[in-house]
């Protein structure tokens, strides 16, 4: 071991050590970072298996504390039992997070989707699947993009815009919705997040923002609202591989539902989840996602959307074909990296892409499609029986 990734680890210990409270957490966040460690994972994921074991130890996840240890070993949390239906017999369906985190199965141009700019910009080809990108922040600028301006912008250009139509902003690292804001203005003055706000406010918001693109807000299209209710979000996940001998393969999609309870944002407590099939473009066997509070998932059954009592089975994605064609156009343009997770909007006016990962997580979506039953991820992935 080199002493750069000696000093890396020691840091990324020490760094989640502090946020363990207590001594038994503290042990216990010791014993998984070093299993994590132990089994290959790369050390920038060590933290977050370490903290995410010691949460999922001490809470309820249907299963005693003796008998998790065992699902440990194999880097698996014990919430999957649940969210997953999980179990000692068909856990290999599976990818342990010793193999999905493992230094082996990271490619070397994953780094080009950590920035939402960066994204945009590889992906221009791609602008009309795309929203609008309006601005760039950084460090009290407001830089044009798709706009009509010439010149350095500022909170007034911002203000002008979302007259028009809604607009968000969106940090350009990082995910989960955090920090997402949406700004409109209706006959009454402006609102965030659709409710009530003075432009003193917006203006402090604006220049409190670094690092953030501005967008078009895409709203979903009408038969997600028919069955979700107006105003809540629709964002399909697609899993694409693009495999050397057969081409652009879609291994897993999957569509995040809003209600009430959800707000905005799509991967907590509240949020609906649901496969979605891969020739139909049907959608089934909705799940709603809580346990967010305990630093864990759980699932309740949700086919009936509980704001408007409307059946989700019943929903085919329109154009679900140009869908697909889209998610394998993108993995045949970008083969190098030949692993890609997107976030897609969809829209009266077609497919909008919000974001791509070269390394996104398969936990909402494999409830609906375990990772290692399909050939094609494990042609990508190196993973093994444990």
């Amino acid at each position: 071991m080199s002493l750069l990734t000696y000093a890396r680890k020691k840091y990324y210990y020490f760094r989640g050590l502090r946020q363990q409270k207590g001594l038994k957490r503290k042990k216990k966040y010791t014993h998984f970072f070093r299993l994590a460690d132990k089994n290959g994972v790369i050390p920038f994921r060590i933290e977050r298996i370490a903290a995410e074991y010691v949460d999922d130890y001490f809470a309820d996840t249907g299963l005693p504390s003796n008998e998790k240890e065992w699902f440990y070993k194999r880097g698996i949390p014990t919430f999957k039992t649940g969210w997953y239906g999980l179990t000692k017999e068909n856990y290999n369906d599976y990818i342990s997070d010793f193999d999905f985190y493992s230094k082996k199965n990271y490619t070397e141009y994953s780094g080009w989707f950590d920035n939402k700019l960066t994204t945009y910009l590889i992906l221009h080809s791609f602008a009309k699947n795309m929203p609008r990108h309006l601005f760039y922040i950084r460090k009290g600028k407001i830089h044009p993009l798709d706009v009509d301006i010439d010149r350095e912008c500022n909170a007034d250009d911002i203000l002008s815009l979302c007259a028009e139509a809604p607009i968000c902003f969106k940090r350009c690292t990082g995910g989960h919705g955090r920090g997402f804001y949406v700004l409109s203005r209706d006959e009454n003055g402006y609102l965030i997040d659709f409710e009530k706000a003075s432009e003193d406010s917006i203006r402090s918001l604006v220049a409190g923002l670094d690092d953030y693109i501005v967008t078009e807000y895409c709203k979903p299209s009408k038969i997600f609202s028919d069955y979700c209710g107006e105003g809540n979000f629709a964002v399909i996940r697609t899993v694409t591989v693009f495999d050397r001998e057969d081409g652009p393969q879609i291994t897993a999609i999957l569509i995040r539902l809003g209600t009430k309870s959800a707000g905005l944002v799509s991967d907590y407590d509240g949020c609906i989840n649901c496969g979605v099939d891969l020739k139909s473009g049907r959608l089934f066997e909705p799940i709603m996602r809580t346990g967010d509070s305990e630093g864990i998932i759980r699932r309740v059954d949700a086919k009936i959307h509980p704001d408007t009592g409307r059946d989700l089975e019943e929903i085919v994605v329109p154009d679900f074909e140009k869908l697909t064609e889209l998610a394998k156009n993108v993995s045949s343009f970008l083969s190098m990296t030949p692993y890609l997770v997107m976030d897609i909007i969809p829209t009266d006016d077609g497919f909008k892409i919000l974001e791509i990962n070269s390394h996104g997580q398969v936990r909402n979506l494999e409830p609906f499609f375990p990772f290692r039953k399909n050939k094609y991820n494990l042609r990508v992935f190196e993973t093994k029986d444990r």
